[in-house]
């Protein structure tokens, strides 16, 4: 648990914390490698079938590319790109907590998650038009397929400082709740669907995906459904229905 990125795993769910609260969890380019290398690690992992990622400290979950390194040419802004594909394809159920306000690309981490759970009084905002820079494509292109043009215009394009309540709204935010709350209502999110078919929930996430880009492929959506029903989860899934027991879903 050495340096600014802490992995711990509890059972079949993944902790990644930013654990730099003085430097507001900025990403630098020792904290992005660390990352990548533990997104890398993890898929490996077969007992483990949820992620959540989130920060340390009570003000801020991810404040950005760290500036100074940025200035002094020490961090290479392709790098943040290569995180957040990183993160986005990494192929598990993955949960952002956060912890407090998100700016930049430390909003786009949370965009790469299937869910966010956030705290009342956080906010976001990507600055990038404060200072002159456009931002990455492939960022555009996430908040834009996860928030639609509207919301993705007001974060990127206008740089509006957005609160829980109006995240909640615009779909950025899944829930909020008080500070103390967050890891519990994180883990009690990920252990529920821990408990979901693997196999079931890969297929369904893909799936969505893809009708959400337009790049549905009928062929494959039918091979996933096809790898389902003959999954031994489905049997299991059945069977624990019929016995009114809990299923112990294997992911095969």
């Amino acid at each position: 648990m050495n340096g600014t990125v802490e992995l711990q795993t509890e059972g079949r769910v993944a902790w990644l914390t930013l654990n730099h609260p003085e430097r507001h969890n900025a990403l630098t380019a020792d904290s992005i490698e660390q990352l990548i290398g533990h997104l890398e690690a993890l898929r490996s992992d077969p007992d483990v079938r949820v992620l959540v990622l989130t920060g340390a400290g009570d003000r801020t979950f991810c404040s950005g590319m760290s500036l100074p390194q940025v200035q002094a040419g020490e961090i290479d802004p392709g790098t943040f790109e290569s995180l957040a594909r990183c993160l986005a394809e990494f192929p598990l159920p993955k949960i952002a907590a956060l912890n407090g306000d998100a700016y930049g690309g430390g909003a786009e981490l949370g965009i790469c998650c299937d869910l966010r759970l956030g705290v009342e009084g956080m906010k976001i905002r990507v600055p990038a038009a404060r200072f002159g820079l456009c931002y990455p494509a492939s960022g555009i292109q996430r908040f834009v397929e996860e928030l639609g043009l509207s919301a993705a215009r007001r974060i990127l394009a206008f740089a509006e400082t957005v609160d829980a309540r109006e995240l909640l709204h615009i779909g950025y935010l899944h829930g909020v709740c008080d500070a103390p709350e967050l890891a519990g209502q994180a883990r009690d999110m990920a252990e529920r669907i821990a408990g979901l078919a693997p196999l079931a929930v890969s297929a369904m996430r893909e799936l969505c995906r893809g009708a959400a880009t337009g790049a549905l492929d009928p062929a494959r959506a039918r091979d996933w459904a096809e790898r389902c029903n003959r999954s031994g989860d489905l049997a299991e899934g059945l069977a624990a229905a019929l016995e009114k027991r809990e299923p112990r879903f294997r992911g095969k």
